[in-house]
This record gives structure tokens, C-alpha cells and sequence, in this order.
């Protein structure tokens, strides 16, 4: 078949697939567009479709079958994707080396064709995004239930041994600091999935002080840190609608970032200021500049950049995943806001958030 040879040819992420597993679904996938071309079509109709939003059985189509068994298998949707191509330029081909057709319904027929290829693609996609949520959301069950649970059973049993004697502070430590790690690292693949599958941080809004709910983690990052200086200052009205919880994460994270890849004998500082209709927060550190091609890949997930090469003290965070920035844009974004960053070696590293004061809807 002529769509084996053309598909055959294409990457497929490292997997291969023989001719049965080509054409494993393209008969069935036919066979619907065959009976699609036979039925009479309103303009309407035609327009859905073309769109994707062609109707719908009860049962899974041939389309949603085949993207079933290609996520099973391991495939990307891109790969999906591909396989279509090659099934229309497959048919495209062999309809002109047939002669084609200049009549009129010969292009209505040539139309009709490309837009069932078009629906059978939106339904592939549809049900791969669906299941691929479905399993995000199964992976965020597994890492908060059976993994957090145990974690925190350590850290309140490494506590209750402290209290009781028979363990150290100085023996705790260790273990309280490579638990929270482990901690915060769940927490950001979390975060990370999450807002990969639907598409948006989570985020719950609630009446309040930014400036009053920042300063505690400000506060809570100079006990973890005694040895450094974090300052913050705050100058006018800071009352609007926020997620707390992730506010706090977001400067934590900008906090944490300051810390690691500042100069270790500068302070970080915090500095907060409003406008009528939004609230603004500020991080800045000397140190380091970040190279001006590294601006954007420091904000996507599971990059790190060549800062944590160049880093002047110990790398301590050598082990993360890179998610700490993305995660703060996602957050900023969540609340219709804005995160930017300006760095230079004279004037140091400085991220701005603005934020408006409540939800514009």
C-alpha cells in the first residue's frame, strides 16, 4: 500500500512500525470516510467539519480506536499526526495518477475527502488529550497520595525522636533537609503536571494583603538561612484578590533563585509597590549576570542554563529539575499578571511581577 511506503519513512520518536501496524486501523478509518462522501452534506454541515466538530457516535470512531492503541504503544501525537498526512497524500496520489476529476463533484468529492481526514485528526487528538490527561491526573494521585504520605510520616517520626531524646538535632538535620527537598521537588513535578494538563496553574482567589502574606515567607526564608540577608520593603496599598498559597510559592521560588545564584556576600532584596489597578513585586541579587540568549530558556520547564555552571559558591541545587521559574510564570499567568526580568553585572539580577488586583472576570 502506498501509505506504508510514505509513512514508513518517517520518524516515529525512535519507535518503528512494520506494515500491519501502518495500516492497522487505515481500513476502518476509510471505510468511514468511504460512507461520509456518500451521505448528503449541508453547508453547515460541511463548515462543522471542517472545523472538527463533525457529529458523533456513541461508541469510539476508527480515529479514536487508532489513538488508543498509538498512546499504548508509545507513540507521540506528532507521529499520530504524520500518519494522516501520509494516509491523505497516499489517497491524493493514487486519485491522480487515476485520472482525478474536473468536474464539479469531483471537487466537491476532493473537499469532502480532505475534511473527514481533518475530523478523523481532531478525534485522534481529541481522545489522545483526553487520556494523556487521564494519566497526568493518575500520576498526581500516585506522587500525593503514595509518596507524600511516607514523607511525611518520616519528618513527624525524625520529630518525634528529637522530643523524645533519642535522636539528636544535629542527626535530625540531615534527614529534616533531604526530606524537604524531596518535599519540594514532588511538589513542583506536581505543579508541573498539573499545569501541563490543564493547561493553567490552578489557582483558588481569596480577598487579601499581598504585602502581609509575603512578608512571612520572607521571614520564614531568614530563619532557613541565617547566614545570608534577605530585606524586604513595601510601600502602598496592597489589598486585591489572591491564591496565598501560591503567592507564597512564587516568592519562595524567586527567593530561592536569589539565594542560589547571587554572590554570597550581598543581600536579596524584596521590594513590593501598587498602582491603582495592580500590585508589583521585585527580586533582586548581585551576582552573575544571565546571558541575554538564556533570558526565556531559564522559564521553561526542565532547563537549567549555564548559571548553574558559573555559580560562585557550592552547588547545592545541582540535583533540581529546573521547574522552580516555570512554575512562577505559570503562577504570575494564573493570576493575569506579569513576570519579567532585567540583569546586568553592574545593576545584578532583578524579577518583577505585576499583578492585577483582582480577576478580570
Amino acid at each position: 500500500m502506498a501509505w506504508d511506503e510514505f509513512a514508513a519513512t518517517v520518524s516515529h520518536g525512535g519507535n518503528t512500525l512494520d506494515a500491519i501496524a501502518l495500516r492497522d486501523h487505515a481500513c476502518e478509518i476509510l471505510r468511514t470516510i468511504a460512507a461520509d462522501l456518500r451521505r448528503p452534506q449541508s453547508p453547515e454541515q460541511q463548515d462543522a467539519k471542517g472545523k472538527g466538530l463533525g457529529p458523533r457516535a456513541s461508541l469510539p470512531t476508527a480515529a479514536e480506536v487508532h489513538a488508543d492503541f498509538r498512546m499504548v504503544a508509545g507513540f507521540a501525537v506528532d507521529a499520530m499526526i504524520t500518519e494522516y498526512r501520509a494516509l491523505r497524500a497516499s489517497v491524493l496520489k493514487l486519485w491522480a495518477r487515476h485520472g482525478g476529476g474536473t468536474r464539479a463533484e469531483d471537487l466537491t468529492d476532493l473537499t469532502r475527502f480532505n475534511e473527514a481526514i481533518d475530523q478523523a485528526i481532531a478525534e485522534s487528538i481529541g481522545r489522545y488529550t483526553n487520556q494523556t490527561g487521564t494519566s497526568a491526573e493518575l500520576f498526581i494521585g500516585i506522587l500525593g497520595h503514595d509518596i507524600r504520605n511516607p514523607l511525611g510520616t518520616i519528618l513527624m517520626s525524625v520529630a518525634g525522636l528529637v522530643r523524645s531524646g533519642k535522636l539528636s538535632e544535629t542527626a535530625a538535620a540531615p534527614i529534616n533537609n533531604a526530606a524537604t527537598r524531596i518535599k519540594a521537588i514532588i511538589e513542583q513535578v506536581v505543579d508541573f503536571t498539573r499545569a501541563q494538563a490543564d493547561g493553567v496553574m490552578p489557582v483558588v482567589r481569596k480577598p487579601g494583603d499581598l504585602a502581609q502574606q509575603l512578608a512571612k515567607v520572607v521571614e520564614e526564608t531568614q530563619v532557613r538561612h541565617p547566614e545570608r540577608m534577605v530585606r524586604m520593603e513595601a510601600s502602598g496599598d496592597f489589598q486585591g484578590s489572591w491564591d496565598e498559597g501560591r503567592m507564597g510559592q512564587l516568592l519562595s521560588n524567586l527567593l530561592g533563585n536569589a539565594l542560589l545564584h547571587g554572590s554570597l556576600w550581598t543581600e536579596v532584596t524584596v521590594q513590593m509597590w501598587s498602582t491603582p489597578s495592580h500590585v508589583c513585586v521585585s527580586v533582586h541579587n548581585y551576582g552573575e549576570p544571565i546571558p541575554d540568549e538564556e533570558r526565556e530558556l531559564i522559564f521553561q520547564p526542565l532547563q537549567r542554563g549555564a548559571r548553574y555552571r558559573t555559580r560562585e559558591g557550592p552547588q547545592e541545587a545541582a540535583g533540581g529539575l529546573g521547574l522552580g521559574l516555570y512554575i512562577c510564570r505559570e503562577i504570575v499567568l494564573s493570576h493575569g499578571g506579569e513576570l519579567t526580568i532585567e540583569s546586568t553585572r553592574a545593576d545584578g539580577t532583578t524579577f518583577t511581577v505585576s499583578l492585577p488586583r483582582q480577576d478580570a472576570a
